[in-house]
């Protein structure tokens, strides 16, 4: 029985995820307490009442670990209440047994083997209702627990007859087949256990290779659907590179027509207005600044070699050239620029700064009125350079601010032709380069005031890499 014993620990520390395992290797260990209180009553002349209460609570409460463990291993919920009543019935009734009549055996006998029935009845009906562990383990189950039932009820009879029929007593040999028997029952009950964890080890040894399978599939369908999205992305990059090559190529098809006749203009006049003069020239620099755009943003055997090209920026200089172009259309009286004195140079990409400025004054042109002027101002602020385009236009409604910005969104308050909604966008990416941002909020005087922010020193390039 101690060798049973540490069997079912040595199971229970190498199967711990069977948690049910520890309440059998708790009941084994429990029967081995048994022997060595049998054994040590067996040593003595008149066994003490400490003794021989102890060994029968031992017992049943063995037998309560062993029921539940196996009804939990089996899933289903057991008699715990029934159990525990055995429990606390034999706690209850054999002290006050012993103290009442400690010659009567019988009594003991017979309450002792009711307890064990009870035992044996409540296996069997789990075994029956079972339906986790094959017919050719339940049967022999079912058929092993009966056997105890016999034995019992075979003690029980004998029992009562002794208790009947005067001058007869229990005798060793009485005990000892019934001891005989009982040790019998529980080293088939060990192997009989022994077999139905290994089923249930075997059960969910392939339950895991079936779930593990199945995530293999899973895992090549979903590898096999990501490289066709690859794949189809690939092909979708490599259309977008051929459209971005056409699409280059027929802008300055036009572009260059358009400057040649410009220039051309200039050579054919040979004084032209002041007026004209200066338009020819805002055509030619927007178109140059066009070419420019494609080049770094379009061109996709350019953009190769990095979009962002920083060079260190005077901020009134940059603004000078915001101002030139918006000369040449006739809208720069609206323009006023305002500089502090004493700016640090700023290092960025001058044409994506440019195109940032441009994007917002062209904004605040559009959405105020014809001769209502337009602010631009440059400051430095908290270790940033900080720029502003005010306007006293329609300005943007509340609740609509923290959508601007969003590609193609627009102000429930614009016009349908006004404009696409991307050139706000198209500021914050380009912002995004410099780790800059823009913000928009409503003016004192009504319209609307964007604030660029741009953190000094800004975008330095790395020297050692130029170097290289």
């Amino acid at each position: 029985m101690l060798l049973q014993a540490i069997g079912w620990l040595l199971i229970w520390l190498t199967q711990r995820h069977i948690y049910q395992v520890n309440m059998m290797a708790g009941g084994f260990a429990l029967y081995a307490g048994t022997m060595v209180l049998l054994l040590l009553r067996d040593t003595l002349a008149t066994p003490s009442a400490i003794i021989i209460i102890a060994h029968n609570i031992l017992i049943v409460a063995a037998n309560v670990l062993v029921v539940q463990g196996i009804a939990s291993f089996l899933g289903q919920r057991g008699y715990p209440i029934l159990m525990v009543g055995c429990v606390i019935f034999t706690a209850i009734f054999w002290p006050i047994a012993m103290l009442v009549d400690p010659e009567n055996v019988a009594i003991r006998v017979l309450t002792h083997n009711t307890l064990n029935t009870i035992s044996a009845a409540v296996l069997i009906r789990i075994m029956v209702v079972d339906r986790s562990q094959p017919a050719i383990l339940r049967w022999p189950a079912i058929i092993l627990f009966a056997s105890e039932i016999v034995a019992l009820t075979v003690r029980s009879a004998v029992t009562i007859r002794i208790m009947n029929t005067p001058g007869l007593t229990f005798d060793d040999t009485i005990q000892s087949w019934y001891f005989f028997f009982f040790n019998i029952f529980v080293t088939a009950f060990f192997i009989l256990l022994l077999i139905m964890v290994g089923n249930r080890l075997a059960s969910d040894l392939r339950q895991r290779n079936e779930a593990l399978q199945r995530e293999v599939a899973e895992r090549r369908r979903l590898q096999d659907q990501l490289t066709a999205a690859l794949t189809t992305e690939k092909a979708l990059h490599e259309e977008q590179r051929q459209l971005l090559r056409m699409v280059t190529h027929e802008f300055r098809t036009p572009l260059a027509i358009v400057d040649r006749a410009a220039e051309m203009i200039g050579v054919v006049l040979e004084r032209p207005a002041e007026t004209v003069a200066r338009r020819l020239t805002s055509i030619r620099d927007a178109v140059r600044r066009l070419v420019q755009l494609i080049d770094r943003f379009l061109d996709v055997e350019r953009r190769d070699i990095g979009i962002l090209q920083p060079e260190r920026i005077d901020i009134a200089t940059l603004l000078d050239r915001v101002q030139r172009h918006f000369a040449g259309m006739e809208v720069g009286q609206r323009l006023q620029f305002s500089t502090q004195p004493g700016l640090p140079f700023y290092w960025g990409d001058p044409e994506m700064l440019t195109t940032v400025l441009i994007n917002l004054i062209d904004n605040a042109l559009k959405y105020s009125g014809d001769n209502i002027p337009v602010e631009i101002a440059a400051r430095i602020e908290a270790g940033a350079i900080v720029l502003t385009v005010t306007d006293r236009g329609i300005g943007i409604p509340e609740a609509e601010l923290s959508s601007i910005g969003r590609r193609f969104f627009r102000a429930s308050n614009t016009t349908p032709a006004t404009g696409t909604g991307l050139g706000l966008y198209n500021t914050q990416r380009l912002l995004e380069y410099h780790h800059g941002t823009v913000s928009l909020h409503a003016g004192p005087d009504g319209g609307t005031i964007a604030t660029i922010t741009l953190p000094l020193p800004g975008v330095v390039p790395d020297v050692r890499m130029e170097v290289a």
